[in-house]
């Protein structure tokens, strides 16, 4: 007979989920309980045999079978769901129907609760009922509600397009036509145009807004150069500024706000990125503030939904030295546009008046043509923040008008239905107002540049940082899922040495993934004409669709983005695809040549993992990774592998092989006596190999051996990471990254790699060597590097080979020196980085 079960699906909140709990416990006590939820309940483990985890963004067909194979040979007793709205778990209490429908038990907010039998009928008509009548009841009490509902039934009905064009751009003189809109601001205008003037843009338009304080004529006087255009009506921001563009004359037109002060170079560094942008709209200046007031706006517009759910656009703050970077829009108080494209667009929408958003919708609807807007550093002006409109609306008038014109702009300008609906949130005060709004909306047609690619390049989660200047020699783009400096890994190790001896041939241009947004190490600037990072969110949960879980986590819009712009920016020869993952990306780089470098194969290093037995999760992985690896083989141009045994299980595409290497400068002997019994591991545990490779040795050698220390250098937050061996015991060391390892190879009598699984080669050996040390390693610690064992280094199969071969090293110097003096001979024949970037240098030139 089947063991008896009752099962909890935490489908409610966190608070009804605690009670459902509770309650399911109380019935039938004498069953276990199981539980159902995204994630452990009350802080239990993952490893908790009673929990299943629930995956919100799998499929329903996913959750049903891993929920099946759990609970196979167990009979489901009660069901237990909470039916809450508003919560996104309808799929789960679906999965508690169909695992037991004689079983399925609903409860209320008031843990009333009803099952699926005809006795049950009048409950769950009942239930039917008062959730009915609470609703109706609730509405009434709450009508902004109602009107909320009605605000979000218009977004439905939206017109899909309701919107003209603008007229064919005509070709214009170079140069560049300054627009001035300007009401009752005579003493502004008398504060900025000394600096204007000394810069002498090609011609000023000052646009005398409806003032009666004589700007008209004190402009004949002062400054008879500049063209005044009169309205005696105030206009709108908008009609103003087109009343000025109707008069430029130029190929480039600036908005500029009477209320701001430029600096030195404004219209030089805003001219600047037209020249090194293909197709660029708008370059926004960066906007400082008068000292000791804050910085409302910096001129970097970013859209980030997230943090702010109701009016997603906001300024962010620019890194140091961050230029250039990609922004949703340009401010329209300080901006270059192309007047060409300006034209196209029909110049500055007059729907938003009297002012604000107008400058957004602008900028929005030239992304949809593909072009794009950037942020200019060296572009710099001070605001006298809104001296001019704080003089007409007091400060809550202004709040409803930045409100409903952004109401306007969602309307107007937004393609994609469903994200109109998801950024469709009217504040109460506008409920009233957004029906009309979105039934009078509608854009001008379908976008050329996807929305949400855009919107996900402008999130704030790209920035820009230009490099060294590029030299015009060819030019090869590096993507990687992580910088290659600091050298905290084996992976920079590589990056950076090859990239270091590829600038002295080539203009780099470097695409990273980052944690958290920083300004990139010098180092990197130094090689590189352009630095873009893209910051990687971190998630506890991933879609599934048929692809490995880290290429999900490293599957970014933003990231896509950045590699498209960066390709279109610089027109690379070539785009190195770092690290199996970002093999994702070779559709992003066209038309540049593709490479993938394979720093090991990954299906083969989950190959090992498997037959060990060490997590199952592995094995349903590898077929995953098998179909994605060899995919991305046939879709690239070239394959990058370590050593002759990955090229020989690369099919469908050219193998080239270019080694690990070491840097021979750096790494070589130092003279030094080592610590007698000191034994040297080095290997970041985040790295599953490494974390095997310490407990193997830990429980199979190091009992074995007598009055030695051991050195483990464990990389970066290394105490995350849970290990079955104990590292808190005498003579084991354990430590962080390390910037410079030189002296702990110095100290070491013996370096060590006890590894039982391996893909690509170990760079650790290679450094261990050049630093004239003598190695004693498994097989897998030496895999794929050509070496002789006996000669370049001691190979091992098992513990207590290892430890025999450690104690007979640590008591033989001769042999020792030996076999440290053969292990220098070698790499310095083979491994120097020199030799391998020539390599690199040729395969980069034979592609193009």
């Amino acid at each position: 007979m089947k063991p008896k079960i009752k099962i909890a699906f935490l489908s409610g909140t966190p608070e009804l989920n605690r009670l459902l709990t509770e309650r399911m416990r109380e019935l039938y006590p004498e069953l276990p309980l199981w539980v159902v939820s995204d994630f452990p309940p009350e802080g239990r483990p993952e490893a908790c045999p009673t929990w299943i985890r629930y995956r919100i963004q799998r499929s329903f067909l996913y959750n049903l079978g891993r929920c099946r194979e759990a609970l196979r040979g167990h009979d489901i007793r009660l069901a237990g769901v909470m039916l809450v709205p508003n919560v996104p778990f309808r799929r789960m209490r679906l999965v508690a129907l169909l695992l037991s429908p004689r079983g399925f038990i609903a409860f209320n907010e008031n843990l009333n609760h009803f099952m699926l039998r005809p006795a049950q009928l009048g409950a769950i008509g009942r239930h039917i009922v008062w959730r009915v009548k609470n609703t109706a009841r609730w509405l009434r009490k709450n009508p902004p509600v109602a009107a909320a509902i009605l605000a979000r039934a218009a977004s439905w009905l939206r017109p899909r397009w309701n919107r003209t064009t603008g007229a064919a751009p005509q070709l214009r003189d170079p140069g560049i036509s300054l627009i001035i809109p300007s009401r009752n601001g005579r003493d502004l205008l008398a504060a900025q145009l000394p600096g204007i003037t000394a810069q002498r843009p090609d011609e000023i338009i000052v646009v005398d807004n409806g003032s009666d304080d004589g700007t008209a004529e004190w402009l004949a006087e002062a400054y008879p150069s500049i063209e005044v255009e009169v309205s005696g009506e105030p206009l709108s921001f908008a009609r103003a500024i087109n009343r000025g563009v109707a008069r430029a004359r130029y190929s480039h037109i600036c908005l500029l706000n009477n209320d701001m002060l430029i600096e030195p170079g404004f219209f030089r560094a805003l001219r600047r990125p037209f020249d090194q942008v293909p197709d660029l709209f708008c370059a926004s200046a960066q906007i400082l503030f008068p000292p000791g007031v804050r910085r409302e706006e910096t001129g970097k517009t970013v859209f980030d939904p997230a943090a702010h759910p109701d009016f997603p656009v906001w300024c962010d703050e620019p890194l140091a030295g961050e230029d250039g970077s990609y922004v949703l829009y340009g401010s329209g108080g300080c901006s270059l546009y192309d007047a060409a494209k300006l034209a196209a667009l029909g110049n500055v929408d007059e729907t938003y008046a009297p002012a604000y958003v107008e400058d957004l919708d602008l900028g929005y609807r030239a992304w949809q043509r593909g072009w794009p807007s950037v942020y200019e550093a060296g572009a710099v002006v001070e605001h006298r923040h809104r001296a001019t409109t704080s003089r007409y609306f007091t400060q809550e008038q202004l709040d409803v008008i930045l409100e409903r014109n952004y109401l306007r702009f969602l309307a107007r300008a937004v393609s994609s239905p469903k994200l109109f609906r998801s950024l469709w949130r009217p504040r109460k005060r506008m409920l009233r107002e957004a029906p009309a709004i979105a039934l009078s909306g509608g854009p001008s047609g379908r976008p050329e540049y996807p929305e949400e690619r855009f919107l996900a390049l402008c999130s704030g989660a790209v920035s820009v940082f230009p490099g060294r200047p590029a030299t015009g020699k060819q030019r090869v783009l590096v993507a990687s899922p992580y910088l290659p400096f600091p050298l905290s890994h084996g992976g920079a190790v590589r990056m950076y040495n090859l990239m270091l001896r590829a600038a002295e041939g080539f203009d780099l241009i470097l695409v990273a993934f980052v944690e958290e947004a920083g300004t990139p190490p010098r180092e990197l600037l130094d090689l590189c004409a352009e630095v873009v990072l893209v910051r990687r969110p971190g998630s506890h949960e991933l879609p599934f669709t048929g692809r490995p879980e880290m290429v999900e986590e490293f599957d970014s819009a933003a990231f896509r983005a950045a590699l498209e712009q960066s390709v279109r920016k610089w027109r690379p020869s070539a785009v190195q695809l770092e690290f199996t993952q970002l093999a994702q990306y070779e559709n992003a780089c066209a038309p540049a040549r593709t490479i993938l470098v394979e720093h090991d194969i990954t299906f083969d290093l989950y190959e090992q993992l498997a037959r060990l037995g060490e997590n199952p999760a592995l094995g349903r992985e590898l077929p995953l990774w098998r179909r994605f690896e060899t995919g991305a083989w046939r879709r690239v141009d070239r394959v990058v592998v370590m050593s002759a045994k990955d090229e020989a299980m690369v099919t469908g595409a050219k193998a080239v092989v270019l080694p690990n290497g070491v840097d021979l400068e750096r790494f070589r002997p130092g003279g030094k006596s080592p610590d007698p019994r000191r034994l040297l591991f080095i290997g970041s545990f985040a790295h599953l190999p490494n974390r095997l490779a310490v407990e193997f040795f830990l429980s199979e050698v190091w009992p074995r051996l007598r009055g030695a220390t051991l050195h483990v250098i464990a990389g970066a937050r290394h105490e995350q990471w849970r290990l079955n061996v104990d590292l808190q015991q005498a003579g084991i060391e354990p430590e962080g990254f390390v910037t410079d390892v030189r002296s702990a190879y110095e100290r070491a009598a013996l370096v060590i790699a006890p590894l039982t699984a391996s893909a690509g080669t170990n760079i650790k050996i290679l450094e261990a060597m050049a630093m004239g040390k003598a190695i004693v390693s498994t097989p897998a610690g030496v895999n794929g590097l050509d070496l002789a064992a006996g000669r370049d280094f001691v190979l091992v199969n098992h513990g207590t080979e290892m430890a025999e071969a450690i104690e007979r090293l640590l008591g033989d110097p001769g042999e020792r020196a030996r076999i440290e003096a053969a292990a220098r001979e070698r790499v310095e024949r083979d491994f120097g980085w020199d030799h391998i970037a020539r390599r690199q240098a040729a395969m980069y030139r034979e592609l193009t």
